[in-house]
């Protein structure tokens, strides 16, 4: 499998154990419940009867439990085997991916400044003055309200620009590095299995 895939399967592995979790802290997968209905006591021409309350079909706990052993050790094994192939690519396929996401992060910012534009417009004032009569009054006057830019527009373009062109640059490299570089590791299962899937073949596996 190439890299792509080993990180498909990683997220896959990660799925079967939170399902095996979810399992065995069912109550339901945890116990085995009967009812003894007492019917003897209140009625002497009948007997008691057993009743053995059935659930869904479900892998029992102690499979589960192996299995989820099986995982951790599966997913380490795994895990070491990226690790050998990411070393054998030309660049830190890790800080690079970090790197562009900061590099993303930044042009999104500077685009979404670039949508503000300087401005004026006339907005109404109040004052109060005393009239020839001595008492106090309101008046109205325009108030010119004049914004603009407080950043160098042409050379945050630049910088995007040259964000973008970076950033494109080292995922055409990743894309590159992720379906060329092989990782020595063999799946056990298909990553579009079910964990009810899985739970039937893992006896087969061991």
């Amino acid at each position: 499998m190439n890299l792509k895939e080993s990180f498909r399967y990683q997220k896959f592995l990660e799925t079967m154990m939170r399902s095996a979790q979810f399992s065995i802290m069912d109550r339901n997968h945890a116990f085995h419940t009967t009812r003894q209905h007492l019917r003897h006591k209140a009625n002497p021409d009948v007997e008691d009867l057993t009743e053995i309350v059935e659930t869904e079909p479900f892998t029992p706990n102690d499979e589960v439990i192996r299995f989820m052993q099986w995982i951790i050790a599966e997913r380490q094994s795994l895990t070491e085997a990226i690790t050998k192939a990411k070393s054998s690519v030309g660049f830190d396929i890790d800080a690079a991916v970090e790197t562009n996401k900061f590099r993303q992060m930044a042009n999104g910012s500077i685009q979404n400044m670039l949508k503000f534009k300087g401005a004026k417009r006339i907005e109404p004032g109040k004052d109060y003055k005393f009239n020839v009569e001595g008492n106090q009054t309101q008046y109205f006057y325009d108030v010119e309200t004049v914004t603009t830019e407080a950043f160098d527009r042409e050379k945050s373009k630049e910088i995007m620009r040259s964000l973008i062109m970076d950033a494109d640059k080292v995922s055409a490299e990743l894309d590159s590095a992720m379906i060329n570089t092989q990782v020595d590791y063999e799946p056990k299962f298909d990553v579009n299995d079910t964990f009810e899937d899985v739970m039937l073949e893992f006896a087969s596996i061991e």
